[in-house]
Order: structure tokens, then C-alpha cells, then sequence
């Protein structure tokens, strides 16, 4: 059945409808939700973390085991089994860069807890590599005893990706392991995962928090005691923040609302504690401007009283990429790998041409090109495709992206996803950098042995029925990189850790300008973008968040 069939549209129609009524059936429940309720039952923890992704897996497990005597709540908005849909079971890489954690410090003396030598100490903590017989130099830069697990590809790889390096290296790209000092260059991805599927940071960290369960009885006679544990919700999306009315000038956090089971619900903090968002790069901010911080104009326009003016939802960033295909002959390639296998990354030329030798050199790379084996069914409009030859998929991603965007609030409906403006390719030289990469892309696939031994032909564009058209040469390299451009899911800088003079967010120690008991702790807070995928630095910055938030409550605790 085609991707035309009326039935089709109209089962999406319908579905569109079906959402919009669950949508105003919660928005009913939340309205009506005080009016009704005869009592409430008051929910108090230690801690209140939004958000069971990387950042908040990390500071769960670090926090539980760094504070005695602490409970926390984790309120994540998604299900509790993420592995169900397999995806993120996908192995992904882990490498970073140490000049972007520099120009972190140098906005202050009080930013140079974000030197690299401290997030290099983070990273660290964190990885557990299992690479046998490393040499110094990669000791310097990788962890051994941490709870994530890294590794080089068990299995070995496809002939053809050796073959996609061996092209690669006729071309003048000097083969690397870019897990080490530098990133230029072509060579094998070590994979964040265990016997063959991604270890995610919920497997290594929030399932290490959950087994510390303790129980301390009450000093009074009659007193309950408290649980020590870590208190995981699925299902539970956070409205807004609950502030201390009484002390309206200070605007302290208290606790959240949150929408689980069909109703309305209030978790608070003990004193001392603090709500921590970990939403990510949209719903965090989204968050704090539904809870009154964010920009006047903004606030004002969805009737949301303004407690601290900030320019919450400025800065997003994220890296753009553009989908490149080529086939092989079918024998070469009979199954779905683990994932990018190899990766060409390099420094583009800002005039669309191919990088030269020198830029090929650099070590200041802008570009990564992920390269594996084509499953029809991840790509959008493949399901149709002849199955009479292999594929390979090659993904040029804009590492650092000079355009800018932003997001702001659509209503202040808490289910309502705020406008997104990511204004991709805005700057000329984010499209000419592309250009660039995409035709090194078709340089490469051109070279021996894809050639000649696996008969690697690149395939036109996708077109608007979601078939591949055969004439893709007709089409300019400008078209293909706007039609062929996408997210790479990695939105970052929307609440930036920068001084206030500066447009910033969060201070250096990820608090939130003008509130009390409230920090940011995940891709929101980046000043820049990281030049890679950014599941490894986020891990980076909630670890180093946790000795953060150590330091200040025991602090607390002694006055």
C-alpha cells in the first residue's frame, strides 16, 4: 500500500483527533483538579530530578550514594521500559573535545571548575573501556572502572565499511582513532555498549540507584522513619514548579506538579533539597517558562505571571545533517549492523568545495560523517525500495553549526509542545560546509575498492511521494542539502550556563539566575553545542553537577 492510499491519511486524521480530545480531557482534569479534590497527600523528598534521561540517571545513582540519609524522586514523563522499541538499544560513540570545555572556563574565575582537566576527570569517572592492551596515550584519556560501558566493535565490521576507509584513505584522509587526543580522520567508532546493545545510562547508573534501599526508623517513638531510596515515576509530566508564595521576592522552589494516572499531583522538597531539571534541551526550558522564568514578552503573551525575566529558549542549537544513500551489490551486505561503524570526520571548506589536503589535516574538524549498513525500515520512505541491492548510509552532521535558533511557548498548556525555530542552514556557511562534506561524500564513493569490488553506486534524492527517483543528478547540491537536512535529535543551549551580563541562564554551578533550590542539569545548559554526539558530555556534566550539589548540601547541612 502506498504512502498515497486515502485510508491511510484518514487513519492519521483520526489520530490526530483522538490526541487533541485525550489532550483537552487533561487539560479538563488539571483545571478542574482543585476544585474537586476534598484533600491532597503530600509527597516530600530530598531531592526532585525531572527527567530519567542520561543527565538524570547519573545525578540519581551519584546523589543516592553521595548524601546519606536522602531520598529522591525521579519523574520521567516517558514509560518504564525505553528498550521496547529497540532503538535505544543501538550502540552510539563516545569521544569529545577539549578546547569547546576550555572556552567554558573562560568566562570567569568562577567557571574554571568546567576546565577540561575537570570534565576530563568526569569522562573518565564515568567509562568503563574495555579495550584490551590500550597504549599510554589512551589511558590518559579513558576511564576503566566507571558504569558505563564502552568497547571497539566485537563482531569486526562489513568488508564494505573496510573498504569505505580503505577509499577513504586514497583520498588523502589520514586514518585515526578518534577516541584519543585528536578527531581528524577516518577510522572504527568504539561503541557505548555491552554483548552487542548500547548500554544506555539507565542500564550502567539508574539501575545502580536503585538498589540502594534503606530503611531508618524515626527518632520519636511514633515516628514513621524514612525510606532512603530512589522513587522512579513513569508516565508523570511535570506541569510546572510549585514556588514558596510566602517569600514571593526570593521565587524559592518548593516542589513540582505533575500529571500522572489521570490526576494532578504535588511533590515537594525537605529543606535543603532542591528540584533539579533534566528535561532536556526543550522541555527544561519549557518548564521553567510555563513556571514564570523565561522571556516578559513571551510569559505575558500566554498569561503566565513573570517571577525572573531570562532569555529561557534562546541559544538552541543542534547539529544538522543531511542523508546521503548508496547501494551495493546484495551479497555485500545481508543484515542490520549495530550501528555507524566508521566515521570520516574532517574540516569542511566554507565555499562548498571539496576540503583540500590541509583541511583534511586540521584537527579543528567540523564535520562528522557516520557511515553503516542501510535498514530499510529506520529511514523514512525506503519501505518501498528494490531489495536486489545492499545499501549503505553515509551522514554528514554539522558539528558546529554557526546558526542559531530558538523555541517559546505555543500556549501555557502544559501538554502543548512550544514553537521550535531551529532555523537550520539561516548562515550561509553551515550550507556551504555541508555542500562541502556531501561532496567529499560522492568523492569518496567513487574511489576503489567501492568502485570496483562492491560496485557502490550513489541513489537520487527521495521525492514527495517517497520514492527514490532515478535523475538525482539533476538536482543542485544547494536542494539537496535544504530537502535532505534533518536534526540530529541534539538540542542543546536553550538555558545556558553563562554569566547573567552575558544571556545567561544558570551560573556556573548550574542554579538558575533569580530562584532558590532550583538547578539545570542537561544539554540545555551547553554555551556551545559539543563537536560530537552528546550523550558522553551530558553524562560529563551531571557527574560533575553531582559533586556540585555534595558540596552545597553538606554545606547546608553544617550551618
Amino acid at each position: 500500500m502506498s504512502q498515497r492510499d486515502p485510508c491511510i491519511i484518514e487513519k492519521n486524521q483520526e489520530d490526530l483527533k483522538n490526541d487533541a480530545k485525550i489532550r483537552e480531557l487533561w487539560m479538563k482534569s488539571i483545571c478542574d483538579y482543585d476544585k474537586h479534590a476534598k484533600f491532597k497527600i503530600k509527597e516530600t523528598y530530598d531531592f526532585i530530578i525531572v527527567g530519567a534521561g542520561t543527565a538524570g540517571c547519573v545525578l540519581a545513582r551519584e546523589l543516592i550514594y553521595g548524601i546519606p540519609n536522602i531520598n529522591i524522586l525521579v519523574l520521567e514523563a516517558g514509560g518504564p521500559n525505553v528498550h521496547s522499541n529497540g532503538l535505544i538499544s543501538m550502540p552510539c560513540t563516545w569521544w569529545g573535545r577539549a578546547k569547546q570545555y576550555n572556552d567554558w572556563a573562560a568566562q570567569g574565575p568562577e567557571y574554571k571548575i568546567w576546565d577540561w582537566d575537570h570534565c576530563l576527570e568526569a569522562f573518565k569517572a564515568l567509562e568503563n573501556n574495555s579495550r584490551k592492551n590500550p597504549d599510554e596515550k589512551f589511558k590518559q584519556f579513558h576511564g576503566f572502572n566507571g558504569l558505563h560501558n564502552v568497547q571497539d566493535p566485537k563482531n569486526g565490521m562489513y568488508d564494505i565499511m573496510s573498504g569505505l576507509i580503505d577509499a577513504a584513505k586514497t583520498l588523502g584522509i589520514p586514518y585515526n582513532d578518534f577516541n584519543g587526543e585528536n578527531q581528524n580522520g577516518v577510522g572504527k567508532y568504539q561503541f557505548t555498549n555491552e554483548n552487542g546493545k548500547r548500554c544506555s545510562l539507565a542500564d550502567g547508573f539508574l539501575s545502580d540507584a536503585l538498589k540502594k534501599v534503606e530503611f531508618h526508623p524515626g527518632s520519636e517513638p511514633n515516628g514513621f522513619g524514612k525510606v532512603v531510596a530512589v522513587d522512579v515515576r513513569s508516565y508523570a509530566h511535570v506541569l510546572d514548579i510549585i514556588w514558596d508564595e510566602e517569600n514571593k521576592k526570593e521565587n524559592i522552589a518548593i516542589g513540582v506538579r505533575y500529571f500522572c494516572n489521570g490526576t494532578v499531583r504535588e511533590a515537594f522538597i525537605a529543606p535543603k533539597g532542591e528540584v533539579i531539571l533534566c528535561g532536556g534541551g526543550i522541555n527544561s526550558p519549557q518548564i521553567l517558562m510555563l513556571s514564570g522564568v523565561g522571556p516578559k514578552e513571551n510569559l505575558e503573551a500566554n498569561n503566565i505571571k513573570v517571577r525572573k525575566e531570562l532569555p529561557v529558549g534562546r541559544n538552541l542549537l543542534d547539529h544538522p545533517s543531511c542523508l546521503f544513500a548508496a547501494k551495493s551489490t546484495i551479497d555485500k551486505i545481508h543484515h542490520w549492523s549495530g550501528g555507524s561503524e566508521v566515521g570520516i570526520i574532517h574540516k569542511a571548506n566554507i565555499e562548498g568545495k571539496i576540503p583540500c589536503k590541509e583541511e583534511l589535516f586540521d584537527e579543528n574538524t567540523d564535520i562528522q560523517i557516520c557511515a553503516m549498513p542501510l535498514r530499510p525500515s529506520l529511514i523514512e520512505g525506503l519501505s518501498n525500495i528494490d531489495d536486489n541491492f545492499g545499501r549503505i548510509i553515509l551522514l554528514p552532521i554539522l558539528n558546529i553549526p554557526s546558526s542559531v535558533g530558538y523555541l517559546e511557548l505555543n500556549s501555557n498548556n502544559p501538554f502543548d509542545q512550544p514553537r521550535i525555530h531551529l532555523n537550520f542552514f539561516e548562515k550561509s556557511d553551515d550550507l556551504y560546509r555541508m555542500i562541502s562534506s556531501l561532496k567529499l561524500v560522492r568523492e569518496i564513493l567513487k574511489q576503489p575498492p567501492l568502485s570496483t569490488v562492491y560496485n557502490v553506486k550513489e541513489i537520487g534524492i527521495n521525492d514527495e511521494f517517497g520514492q527514490w527517483s532515478t535523475n538525482g543528478d539533476d538536482i543542485s547540491d544547494e536542494e539537496f542539502v535544504l530537502e535532505r537536512g534533518t536534526t540530529t535529535f541534539h538540542l542543546s543551549g536553550t538555558t545556558k550556563m553563562a554569566p547573567e551580563s552575558k544571556d545567561g541562564v544558570v551560573n556556573h554551578r548550574l542554579q538558575v539566575y533569580g530562584t532558590k533550590n532550583l538547578r539545570v542539569v542537561d544539554t540545555s545548559i551547553f554555551l556551545y553545542i559539543p563537536t560530537g554526539n552528546t550523550n558522553a558530555p551530558i553524562a560529563m556534566v551531571a557527574w560533575r553537577a553531582s559533586q556540585l550539589i555534595v558540596e552545597d548540601y553538606t554545606r547546608k547541612n553544617s550551618l
